[in-house]
């Protein structure tokens, strides 16, 4: 090879790095102005966006144990079955591949979005699966045939979020028309609509026992809400200092975890709405949460993907993201397993967890 043809590749291999670092997830304008004030400027900065956005993994270890390949674009969603033998994702290509677990075999694409899904959500008994999409709908899925079961419209914007209550009775949304939504799964209908926030509502998730409802939005506050009486929320958490991404009750119920651009996981008392802890020390926003199902781990995902001890706080595993950012993550059932959704079009399986 000559050398202009080395230059010549030299240059288109720098462009391809100067795209990939500025590449960044779905954000609203407001969002993105936030991510830029508090970038670290000039060339270091660059490279160390870069470097640990795209090349480094903390260790061997770092790397995931299985990579599904199926989307053509970026995936913005996971979640496992409550049987732990498929796993659904979906993203901006709009297509929600629904995966045998184990082979990282399609089981079903499932087609009937005609914008990005957001968020897809298996129902308790596994028998349906919900996803949400930027065309505004819901979509109810029947998980045995892959055949379209129901769609649910009401919202006038974006579906960000989708949460089952755990007897499956009800289904919560979240959406940039700054409403929650519970329908009643089977009649199809509207059970509450849920109005308190004054921006986009990010993130919506049943305690454990079905009774409350946490959102989290743009306008940085975490509400709880009593599902059946609706009306003003129950409680209005203050302490991040930018917008809100994920919520999530620790399966005991007794635990509110909340994360956002602001780099922070705040875990609250769900009953008091007090400031339990506070977990710093992930590098970059922070886009996702899940607890295992024992309560003993916390996952984070953003620019990089970290597991937590939810007693001590402690960092127990640091995973620096070779496949862009974190932009949904699940626990497996049995708390061996995590998936992640990325922004380089992969599914991630990671098996030798903490």
């Amino acid at each position: 090879m000559s050398n202009r043809h080395l230059r010549s590749a030299g240059v288109l291999c720098l462009l391809a790095l100067f795209c990939l670092a500025g590449c960044g997830p779905g954000l609203t304008p407001e969002e993105k102005k936030y991510v830029q004030a508090h970038e670290e400027p000039g060339v270091a900065g660059f490279v160390k966006k870069l470097l640990s956005r795209y090349f480094f993994a903390s260790s061997l270890s770092s790397r995931p144990d299985r990579v599904f390949l199926g989307h053509t674009s970026i995936v913005w969603t996971v979640d496992f079955a409550p049987d732990g033998k498929t796993l659904a994702s979906a993203g901006a290509d709009k297509d929600i591949i629904v995966w045998n677990a184990d082979t990282g075999v399609p089981v079903h694409t499932l087609r009937a979005h005609t914008e990005s899904v957001m968020r897809v959500a298996f129902s308790p008994d596994g028998k349906t699966l919900a996803s949400g999409a930027q065309d505004k709908l819901i979509h109810l899925w029947n998980t045995e045939s892959g055949t379209l079961s129901g769609t649910l419209t009401a919202h006038d914007g974006w579906i960000v979020s989708l949460a089952f209550s755990p007897d499956g009775k009800w289904l919560a949304s979240a959406s940039n028309d700054r409403r929650i939504i519970v329908w009643d799964v089977q009649k199809m209908r509207i059970e509450k609509v849920l109005e308190g926030h004054s921006d986009v509502v990010d993130a919506v998730a049943f305690s454990p026992d079905g009774r409350r409802l946490v959102s989290g939005g743009d306008d940085r506050l975490v509400l709880v809400w009593d599902v059946k009486q609706g009306g003003e929320p129950l409680m209005t958490l203050q302490g991040h200092a930018s917008f809100l991404k994920a919520v999530s009750y620790a399966p005991d119920g007794k635990t509110i975890a909340s994360a956002g651009l602001d780099q922070q996981i705040i875990l609250w008392d769900a009953v008091t709405g007090t400031q339990i802890r506070t977990l710093a020390g992930q590098e970059g926003m922070i886009f996702c949460l899940d607890w295992s199902r024992d309560g003993r781990r916390l996952a984070s995902g953003g620019d990089s993907l970290l597991i937590w001890d939810a007693a001590s706080g402690e960092i127990l595993k640091n995973i620096r993201s070779f496949y862009g950012f974190v932009n949904g993550l699940a626990f497996s059932p049995d708390g061996k397993h995590l998936s992640t959704a990325q922004y380089n079009k992969a599914v991630l399986l990671f098996d030798r967890l903490p």
